[in-house]
């Protein structure tokens, strides 16, 4: 029996490598995708392409289409390059400025022809035909075709091309979700397309690692921004950003990213002052509008960070300045040529600031008349809107999907023999598994029933455990939502009351603190909610921590003006592992700390230090110190330790309680020293890789 058993045990150790070698085999054959190496037109198609955005971001349509007609038919022995690009120019124009579908079909009829006459097929570009078909079929209200045929063009471009090109594909499909105004659902598609987009990083094509980098973090935090998670919407925001700076590398390209920077910046200065920081919204606003309002920038975008300044203008009684921009609306937005639904959005915003304004004028005709034309457009475009809102994109998805599949299971038969044969062959593996651990089971039965025996005690103990977690959890979260509604009703009250011009001035201090009270209470319920998250499953990526420092403190740096403080700043280039926005929220807690704890005209120091494979972020102040009595406590759940600031700041609870639990997380540890009226230095400390 012995030697049996040890010719059978010699059998499976044999196969068992020779099978893994040939399944290891058949997956590298079956995963090699053909990598498409993307050509370009002719030089002079490239720059009629490239000036006439230009001339198009500057808001002259018909001089933009002039234009690049006049070169692109004056060029000679055009490649089949130059005649798809041109044709996918003209196809463009008229979807989307012209609204002439025939043409724009016409012209994808082109597209698809001189592709098909080539003898190789550009897959690249072929992709690209596929969703500017989606693109008309939307436009026709052919909305599950539309959607199936941007999933099949993508799954053709896993297959025919890298993650690199397939970025921008995946982008679009989140782009669908974003204009049903399905926001949660388009963000995985934009994260997606982050991380595909890893791919092209350092192949010199600023497209690639510049535009479509913060454009798709742009697109991201405008989900965030309409779903009113501003913080989130900040964030990525000031991730675009950083994408942006690498400006003197590319300094051919200097127009394109100012005018991307003055974009985004607009975008920040809207959710600033969604957030409460108008001081620095108004700044961001100002920079976006200098940049933008230059000849061949973007003025669309100019016009509508004038909008948002505007509106912070009204809100602050600061009439005049408000008005200034109104009038300046008032000449430029009937004046546009370009009437796409970016500027239909942009005339609805300007509607609203200019009944606010009349409100606050008094002249409630004006601001009547504004109403009736408001709701006029907004009802025509919620028309427009509700055919592609209710449409079952998740049906379409999962419809596409199948057929799909279907279709690969179709062509590939040879592949399915051999899957047949691997699966026979792992079924004798199997059986022949089974028979020695048939021998094995005898022996061990005896132990296992004693093992079961424990574990079923472990489980009723567990489940005891378990119970009363469920019952704790669910008496908080219903704690927690009875005390939301009373409190954000009586937060909606005041803002309502505070918004009568002729309430008396002591009256005003009373609600201004009444609504004071009422964030800060909203806030700490929400930081009681926090710490029932999971924060040990996070996602982790490379981040650059010196970038994501300076960052943190340029955020910061007006409360630390504020104070007449100085932020010290001495730091060198690294990276590590971990969830970016995670250790933002634990850096800007710190520095905001430090800002809070410590008395004008002082210094605060953030320097980095690397050893044994571990990063160490220091933060030194020259504040308060931190008592004996609650250094003990300053890391608990309880708010035991809560002080205010050195002006007066009040607490908002348990920011370090929250910090330690997400550096836990990250397996690295928190700590500090502090003496009383010296100062305190907190210490961050986590591993560099993953």
């Amino acid at each position: 029996m012995k030697k049996r058993r040890t010719f059978v045990f010699n059998l499976v150790n044999y196969w068992q490598h020779f099978i893994i070698f040939f399944i290891c085999t058949l997956i590298g054959t079956a995963c090699n995708n053909t990598i498409s190496q993307i050509e370009e037109p002719s030089p002079e198609v490239t720059a009629a392409l490239e000036n006439a955005s230009i001339i198009l971001n500057n808001g002259k349509l018909n001089h933009s289409f002039h234009y690049f007609d006049s070169i692109f038919t004056r060029t000679p022995n055009k490649t089949y390059l130059d005649l798809w690009e041109g044709y996918n120019f003209y196809a463009t124009h008229y979807l989307k400025y012209e609204f002439d579908l025939i043409k724009a079909e016409q012209y994808l009829d082109s597209m698809y022809y001189v592709l098909k006459k080539e003898k190789r097929l550009d897959n690249y570009r072929y992709v690209q035909t596929r969703f500017m078909e989606g693109d008309i079929l939307k436009a026709n209200h052919k909305f599950n075709k539309a959607f199936q045929n941007f999933y099949s063009g993508r799954e053709y471009a896993l297959e025919n091309l890298d993650n690199c090109n397939v970025s921008n594909l995946t982008y679009r499909l989140g782009i669908f979700r974003y204009d049903q105004k399905q926001y949660q659902e388009a963000i995985p598609f934009f994260k997606k397309a982050i991380e595909e987009n890893r791919a092209c990083w350092g192949n010199g094509n600023i497209i690639q690692n510049i535009n479509e980098p913060q454009l798709y973090r742009n697109t991201m935090a405008l989900c965030y921004e309409r779903m009113e998670k501003y913080d989130s919407a900040a964030y990525y925001y000031v991730d675009a950003l950083a994408y942006l700076e690498v400006k003197p590398h590319y300094p051919e390209k200097e127009l394109f990213i100012n005018s991307a920077i003055g974009v985004v910046k607009g975008n920040l200065g809207g959710v600033m002052a969604q957030l409460g920081n108008r001081s620095v919204a108004k700044n961001l606003l100002k920079s976006s509008i200098s940049i933008n309002s230059q000849p061949n920038y973007d003025h669309s975008d100019a016009q509508t960070a004038k909008l948002k300044l505007a509106d912070i203008y009204i809100k602050n009684y600061e009439l005049a300045k408000a008005k200034k921009y109104l009038d300046e609306l008032d000449k430029e937005l009937p004046q546009a040529e370009i009437k796409d639904r970016k500027y239909y959005n942009s005339l609805l915003r300007w509607y609203l600031v200019k009944e606010a304004y009349f409100e606050k004028v008094g002249d409630t005709r004006n601001a009547l008349n504004v109403m009736k034309s408001y709701h006029h457009l907004n009802d025509s475009l919620q028309l427009i809107d509700n055919n592609l809102k209710f449409i079952d994109i998740e049906g379409s998805f999962r419809n596409a999907a199948q057929k799909y599949e279907l279709s690969i299971l179709n062509k590939d038969n040879k592949i399915k023999n051999i899957y047949l044969a691997t699966a026979a062959g792992f079924t004798i593996l199997l059986t022949v598994f089974l028979i020695v651990n048939w021998y094995n089971l005898k022996k061990s039965i005896k132990a296992n029933n004693l093992i079961l025996q424990n574990n079923n005690e472990l489980q009723d103990t567990l489940n005891a455990l378990e119970l009363s977690q469920a019952e704790n959890a669910k008496i908080m979260y219903m704690v927690a939502h009875d005390l939301r509604n009373p409190i954000g009703s009586t937060l909606m009250i005041a803002n309502l009351i505070l918004e009568d011009p002729d309430i008396k001035v002591e009256n005003k201090y009373l609600l201004e603190n009444i609504k004071t009270s009422c964030n800060n209470s909203m806030n700490l319920i929400t930081e009681m909610l926090l710490p029932n998250k999971k924060e040990n499953k996070i996602t982790k990526e490379s981040v650059e921590i010196d970038r994501l420092l300076k960052y943190c403190v340029e955020i910061l740096n007006h409360k630390a003006q504020e104070k007449h403080q100085k932020i010290l700043l001495d730091i060198f280039p690294a990276s590590a592992f971990i969830n970016k926005e995670k250790m933002w929220r634990v850096l800007t807690n710190l520095i905001a700390n430090a800002i809070k704890f410590t008395p004008g005209e002082k210094t605060i120091n953030i320097l980095m230090k690397s050893a044994n494979g571990n990063l160490t972020i220091i933060i030194k102040d020259e504040g308060i110190g931190i008592p004996n009595s609650i250094k003990d406590q300053l890391f608990e759940w309880d708010t035991m330790g809560k002080r205010e600031g050195t002006n007066g700041e009040k607490p908002f609870g348990m920011g370090l309680a929250i910090s330690r639990q997400i550096i836990n997380a990250h397996q690295g540890k928190i700590w500090f020293e502090s003496q009383e009226n010296k100062g305190s230095t907190f210490y961050v400390e986590f591993p560099i890789k993953s």
